[in-house]
């Protein structure tokens, strides 16, 4: 079972340069902070980032690890490790507050944001009126990845990419290629695709039913196989099997899939609507999306064995809280997640 020991960044406002620290208008005592990484608002799935007298605080596990940046912690010598290889840091906190030290206090680590810029290399900008903290990255694998509701994810870099749009806010109209993994109403919309499609997108969907959006108007519709390769806008993919062993609602037989998406350097695994199955013994992926909804495909206990099955970088329970499932369940998810796997909330 992955240990859950959140790491707090102490944030002082008027940022001034590397090692400095920053310091937070005294007006904002226990005022709400927003923490963004690379463009994206950041979840907190329990302590809150939060501001008190001249200074503010940020879970910084939760910050480091949606840099993409594991945290170590080890209970035998109370040492906290950032990192791997040759750029890992590692530090035993102070007992008690000391200065810009990293401390303990009420069994969590805090460390001042001069440490992110100088220890983890992201720079760090304080935004007085929004009361917002951005960190920005160098190199980011959940750079450009947006979670929305339910099984909604979108994919920004060469190309801009979307996995299963639902209930979109607007009509962004700026998708490249729409990746739909099967037929279920919260998976796939026309309408829905016509809000975050271009004129000249692309729609891959499952092949067995490309009779559904062949003649929608799209300029261009690929289809989809369990286990076969494809190329689309320059952006590679591979089509993997997604099927219930025991529920009926998602059968083999109708191929229905995930995906593989390879973008910005990177893998990510949409699972769409699936249980565990032995398929997945192949995954390679550097992110996995996994359902733990439960109903409907796997809950939590189930999602949490797949993602120690296929090892990603990077673990991100979807699914739920829109349709069934809940926000406790995917914490429950995150807690069952082996040592070595990096598991983050991306939404409420």
């Amino acid at each position: 079972m992955k240990l859950r020991v959140t790491v707090l960044l102490v944030l002082l406002l008027s940022l001034t340069g590397t090692g400095m620290l920053f310091a937070a208008d005294e007006t904002m005592n226990n005022g709400q902070v927003i923490v963004q990484v690379d463009g994206r608002e950041i979840v907190f799935p329990d302590a809150k980032p939060y501001s008190v007298s001249a200074s503010v605080y940020v879970p910084v596990r939760i910050a480091a690890e949606n840099m993409g940046i594991p945290v170590f912690w080890d209970a035998k010598t109370t040492s906290v490790r950032i990192g791997e290889g040759a750029a890992a840091v590692t530090f035993i906190p102070e007992k008690s507050a000391n200065g810009n030290k990293p401390f303990l206090r009420e069994g969590r680590v805090f460390v001042d944001l001069a440490f992110i810029q100088d220890k983890l290399g992201a720079t760090a900008v304080w935004n007085k009126e929004k009361k917002s903290v951005t960190l920005t990255t160098k190199s980011n694998v959940l750079k450009g990845v947006q979670l929305f509701k339910q099984s909604m994810v979108k994919l920004t870099g060469e190309q801009v990419i979307y996995v299963d749009p639902y209930k979109v806010d607007g009509e962004p109209m700026d998708g490249d290629i729409i990746f739909i993994t099967h037929t279920h109403g919260d998976h796939f919309s026309l309408s829905e695709i016509r809000k975050v499609a271009k004129a000249d997108a692309t729609i891959v969907f499952p092949a067995k039913e490309l009779d559904k959006v062949s003649d929608a108007g799209f300029g261009d519709v690929v289809g989809a196989v369990p286990n076969e390769e494809g190329t689309v806008k320059n952006i590679s993919y591979k089509a993997v099997p997604a099927y219930n062993t025991e529920k009926s609602n998602h059968p083999k037989d109708r191929e229905w899939v995930g995906y593989i998406i390879k973008v910005n350097g990177a893998s990510y695994y949409m699972a769409g609507d699936t249980d565990l199955i032995p398929e997945m013994e192949q995954i390679d992926a550097d992110v996995a999306f996994l359902p733990m909804g439960g109903t409907f495909t796997m809950a939590y206990e189930e999602a949490a064995k797949a993602a120690n099955l296929i090892r990603p970088r990077i673990v991100i329970p979807y699914h739920y809280a829109d349709v069934v499932g809940t926000r406790d369940d995917a914490l429950k998810f995150i807690d069952l997640i082996e040592p070595g796997i990096t598991s983050i909330l991306m939404k409420e």
